[in-house]
């Protein structure tokens, strides 16, 4: 008479003894299960997410505990059960005799047929929960911290006899002498608000969203209740987190980084005419609309599109590199896309998607700079003008520039950047990835030249080259609409070396009623006699300002420029640090992203700091302007 067993219970047996092996040396754990199951360990952690699959659908709700650090899902089926249990019982026992307390939290999803059904709700399960009063309010304040769409989520709390989700068996985790505070299950019931209660179809943003906010939020609770220890330091609740770039991730990021790095974007745009044009203008009395020329597109944009879709991002489990993959992706699409209607009407929609308008309130804060200018101005007072033999040439500059680089590459080897004299740019300056670009035709005042190096070389070209020595190759190719961040911290860079004159700050100004003028509708030569006659800016500053922004067929870069400044004190006045802002090319609303990746071990430290972290004055300016606005900086 044969003698039935219980399917898979040997590999469950050899699994758990080799994931007790790795765990007590601290080694990462990935192992497949019997009943395609999945057990991942980053390291020694105080915890385990569960989740057993029904014998019915359950889309989506499997993919709520992969954002952790510490997961297992399996088949819920009563023949893998012993198996299950078994290696939930190794990791517990493991993982205790290290901590001294352990806690196994049980995911399961509610009926489907839950009233008001698109809102967030969860359920706290649980046996004994009076005597962890600690632990049960750290998970419901967690969960109830969860908003989806507007909506918040509501908690309730179940005391039960045993932990077990519908049609499963339980999970009987033994705690032989311990407190029953040192071993502790809890089950958290979820309505699945991410499904059609009707179809099951699957709502993918809203449960991209709830991933998200729920990873964060378990991480609180558990850190309650294991006092925010790991390894035996408090820690942050990010440190719970996944510190590890899996193979998925890696391979999503360089995807990303290939078609991202396959075009500049901004170099596309630039017209390789800009002098000529302005000698034309010029000649016309200023009456003539110029025309410009641009570079051919090097690329068929359709094929570079389709490798930017075929980019599987979908299989990233960590919740935050998945948001963070997502917008670079829209972003990159919303480029090309543009750059597929460069020189139409069309370019401009794609441009006010990537970079916003002028609101009006970044207009009135552009008109009060140029009227408090005026006001500090003498009426009728001549345009200011460098002489010839004053003016800092492009070689000069060429020399001086590389002496700056040369700097920062004594203090981080990979700070590689290069020179180049370029006659087909509209600025005087520029970087474009890891280079700096100078027209042959610019010619600087002295005291420019410094402040100038500063934004371009030390802030830039620093993010990027931080952004080089991170493991996350995004840091480097910038984040979704990092580019307002890079630009206020420049311009801040300019302002702490004693550099941001009051022609300098008007000019960024002249900048946001440029983009307003032109998204308003009026002609190149309308807004070059706003610039030129209303406000009263030297008239090859008018036109340069005026072709930024009417290149490509409209473009609303420029408004960033003093929107990121003012930002950027705001973000100062609340008493933050700037240190943190230098780890790459990410914008002020990734920050919380950052840091926790910071904490998580995934992000580094910036590599090097700016030059002018030790210019003398520079820290009583920085200190200075958190109490600052926008334009309180013209009376400095």
């Amino acid at each position: 008479m044969n003698v039935p067993t219980t399917p898979g219970l040997a590999g469950f047996k050899s699994i758990a003894a080799a994931v007790a092996r790795r765990l007590a040396k601290n080694r990462r754990v990935r192992r497949n299960l019997p009943g395609e199951g999945r057990l991942r360990i980053d390291r020694q952690l105080p915890f385990l997410c569960v989740y057993r699959s029904p014998a019915g659908d359950d889309v989506g709700t499997r993919e709520l505990v992969t954002s952790e650090a510490a997961y297992l899902y399996a088949s819920g089926e009563r023949r893998y059960h012993d198996g299950v249990e078994k290696l939930c019982q190794q990791v517990s026992d493991t993982l205790r005799e290290h901590f001294g307390t352990f806690l196994l939290i049980e995911l399961w999803s509610q009926p489907d047929a839950a009233v008001d059904a698109t809102s967030p709700d969860f359920e706290i399960v649980g046996s004994e929960l009076s005597s962890l009063p600690a632990t049960v309010d750290g998970f419901r304040s967690a969960l109830e911290e969860i908003t989806i769409e507007d909506r918040s989520a509501t908690v309730a709390v179940r005391e039960v006899d045993t932990v077990v989700p519908p049609g499963r068996l339980p999970l009987n985790l033994s705690c032989e002498s311990a407190t029953s505070a040192g071993c502790v299950t809890i089950g958290i019931a979820v309505r699945p608000m991410y499904r059609s209660p009707e179809s099951g179809e699957l709502y993918p943003m809203v449960l991209q969203a709830l991933r998200s906010q729920l990873a964060w939020a378990l991480r609180k609770a558990i850190s309650r209740f294991s006092g925010a220890t790991v390894a035996g330091a408090v820690s942050h609740y990010h440190t719970l987190g996944p510190t590890a770039l899996v193979k998925a991730v890696r391979r999503v990021d360089q995807q990303l980084s290939e078609v991202s790095e396959a075009f500049d974007f901004l170099l596309q745009v630039t017209p390789t005419n800009a002098d000529q044009a302005w000698q034309d203008f010029k000649t016309s009395g200023f009456a003539s609309e110029p025309m410009f020329v641009y570079r051919p597109l090097p690329y068929r944009i359709s094929l570079l599109k389709r490798q930017l879709f075929e980019i599987e991002i979908e299989r990233i489990e960590d919740p935050t590199l998945a948001h963070l993959f997502w917008e670079k992706q829209d972003e990159v699409d919303c480029e090309l896309t543009a750059l597929r209607h460069l020189d139409t009407p069309n370019f401009l929609h794609s441009s006010r998607q990537l970079y916003g308008d002028a609101d009006e309130d970044l207009q009135d804060l552009a008109k009060s700079i140029l009227q408090r200018a005026a006001d500090r101005t003498a009426p009728s007072s001549p345009e200011p003008s460098i002489k010839a033999t004053d003016a800092v040439p492009a070689e000069t500059l060429l020399r001086q520039a590389r002496d700056e680089i040369d700097y920062y590459h004594q203090r981080l080897s990979e700070f590689n950047a290069t020179v180049e004299i370029c006659d087909h740019i509209a600025s005087g300056i520029m970087v474009s990835q890891d280079r700096l670009l100078i027209a042959n035709s610019v010619r600087l005042p002295p005291s420019r030249v410094e402040p100038l190096l500063h934004h371009e070389i030390g802030t830039h070209l620093l993010t990027y080259f931080n952004g080089r020595i991170q493991p996350f190759r995004q840091l480097y190719a910038g984040l979704a609409g990092y580019e307002e961040l890079q630009e206020g911290l420049a311009v801040l860079a300019e302002y702490l070396t004693g550099g941001l004159t009051a022609g300098r700050l008007c000019g960024l100004a002249g900048r946001v009623l440029a983009a307003a003028s032109m998204t308003a509708g009026a002609s190149f030569c309308e807004t070059f006699a706003l610039l030129h006659q209303s406000h009263s800016l030297p008239a090859r500053k008018s036109f340069v300002t005026t072709l930024r922004a009417y290149r490509g067929g409209g473009m609303t870069k420029d408004v960033i420029y003093l929107r990121g400044l003012r930002d950027l004190l705001a973000y100062l006045a609340r008493g933050h640090d700037l240190e943190p802002l230098y780890a790459g090319k990410f914008g002020l609303q990734h920050l919380p992203y950052v840091q926790e990746m910071r904490r998580r071990g995934i992000v580094r430290a910036p590599g090097v700091l700016p030059r002018f972290w030790n210019h003398p004055g520079a820290r009583e300016r920085l200190e200075a302007c958190r109490r600052l606005s926008v334009v309180e900086l013209l009376e400095q």
